[in-house]
């Protein structure tokens, strides 16, 4: 099954599961999980330990979960067939708010918000739905003022992200401390750029995990207690 066809699976369900609950979600109700992380520090084994783990959990809450990572939400945001889906499974509350949201809080200018925006947008509207591991997009920052979220960032030592790089890429080493010096800068800016935060500051998630001394396993263990707790932080205001 390619990963379009995950996505197609994915809003079917969260299309009945709409319509079985009516009305506008509670807090809580739609769990979704942000993955921000240091290059190779493990943010993609991570995210594919949770569809294991929750698959195998006897828990509606964990049926039917799908990961969004760079590539996939530039796909669903290409094709107006997915934003279109998506959109149509918004509670009017949320489309508000999201829209809100681009008014109000990204700091590009127009070329580089028009860009961003329709990926941001497949972001906000899959976290909206639920059921959804969104990893890197600015994701934390993209849903901050929803509730249901758990944000996470992964770190590591050099040596351990060096790595992690060469292992997901098939590179070698040199060119592996290039790529990582990249994607962190790259990802780095792209905060900073639209939502001028820094994203090494720790109090922009709700859970920070050093993989050098904590497992994949671990990790994983500690979110299903989150999310079969319905664990989510309430969105405070900057102001406050």
């Amino acid at each position: 099954m390619t990963q379009l066809e995950k996505v197609e699976r994915y809003l079917r369900a969260q299309m009945v599961r709409n319509r079985e609950r009516q009305g506008t979600p509670q807090a809580g109700a739609r769990p979704f999980i942000t993955i921000s992380r240091q290059a190779g520090a493990g943010g993609h084994r991570l995210a594919q330990s949770l569809l294991e783990t929750f698959a195998a959990e006897e828990n509606e809450l964990f049926d039917g979960w799908q990961v969004f990572d760079k590539r996939l939400c530039e796909l669903v945001a290409d094709d107006s067939t997915y934003t279109h889906s998506l959109d149509s499974l918004l509670a009017e509350e949320y489309r508000t708010r999201t829209d809100e949201f681009f008014h109000q809080i990204l700091r590009s200018s127009v070329d580089q918000r028009a860009v961003a925006e329709k990926v941001f947008r497949v972001v906000r509207a899959v976290a909206s739905v639920g059921k959804a591991i969104i990893i890197g997009r600015a994701g934390s920052e993209v849903t901050r003022d929803m509730d249901g979220g758990i944000h996470v960032r992964l770190i590591a030592s050099e040596t351990v992200r060096i790595h992690g790089v060469m292992d997901h890429y098939g590179i070698e080493e040199k060119a592996a401390r290039g790529e990582s010096k990249r994607l962190d800068t790259a990802r780095a800016r792209l905060l900073k750029t639209h939502f001028g935060v820094d994203i090494a500051d720790p109090t922009r998630y709700d859970v920070v995990f050093n993989t050098d001394q904590v497992s994949i396993g671990t990790i994983t263990d500690l979110l299903v207690v989150m999310v079969r707790n319905e664990i989510s932080i309430p969105r405070l205001a900057d102001s406050m």
